[in-house]
């Protein structure tokens, strides 16, 4: 506005012609015009980029969602094998045994299971493994611990499971009923075929699963 209206001064002054003032007031309107639509194709162009940035990331999203869907079913499908095999072959007692032995959990704490001294001494052979029979979210919080006059002492020896267990508070430790159950070799490996992280505890002679040596005192 300043600039036209410095224009009209120009031409009461004499100082440009009418012909003049119209090839520049022209000339600006076509700027003007020039301008608009460049600023339209980029506002355009940045909406359009937007929208398939976005289009991109719903994408990404979706395809992530689907991913872990199917991660979580095929998780879902290996624990119910393992579950399968272990209600199918399960060594149980009619009763509990009075001696506790000890394993380490896939959460990483530590669980027992009472046993009678011919499964205590068939899995110190190898001849029974520990499997984790229920998925990690599916086992029950609530901890047990056993009258201490119900277990019978063991004998003093230096292991690692040893200094875990001394490492945990005693009411730490929890108590695996049906959490996990006793597998005769064969069950074992299948599996440790379908889920190796389920079996707990394997004193097999080749490649044991989560057996402690022990050390020397």
């Amino acid at each position: 506005m300043a600039i036209q209206n410095l224009r009209d001064k120009l031409l009461k002054a004499g100082l440009v012609d009418k012909k003049q003032k119209l090839q520049v007031d022209t000339q600006d309107r076509r700027d003007k015009k020039q301008k608009s639509v460049e600023q339209h194709a980029q506002e355009e162009a940045e909406r359009q980029r937007q929208f398939a940035a976005q289009q991109a990331s719903d994408a990404e999203a979706n395809r992530l969602r689907e991913a872990q869907r199917t991660v979580d079913r095929l998780q879902h499908e290996t624990w119910n094998r393992v579950r399968n095999i272990c209600d199918r072959w399960a060594v149980r007692q009619i009763k509990p045994g009075a001696r506790r032995f000890h394993f380490v959990q896939r959460s990483g704490r530590i669980g027992y299971l009472l046993v009678n001294d011919a499964l205590y001494d068939q899995l110190l052979l190898g001849a029974l493994a520990v499997v984790e029979r229920l998925p990690p979210d599916e086992i029950a919080p609530p901890l047990r611990e056993l009258d201490r006059s119900q277990v019978r002492p063991r004998p003093r020896r230096r292991n690692l499971l040893a200094d875990l267990l001394r490492s945990q508070p005693q009411t730490g430790l929890l108590q695996s009923p049906e959490t996990h159950v006793l597998l005769p070799p064969e069950a074992a490996e299948r599996v440790l075929e379908i889920d190796a992280s389920a079996l707990r505890f394997w004193a097999r002679s080749s490649q044991p699963v989560g057996y402690v040596a022990d050390l020397a005192s």
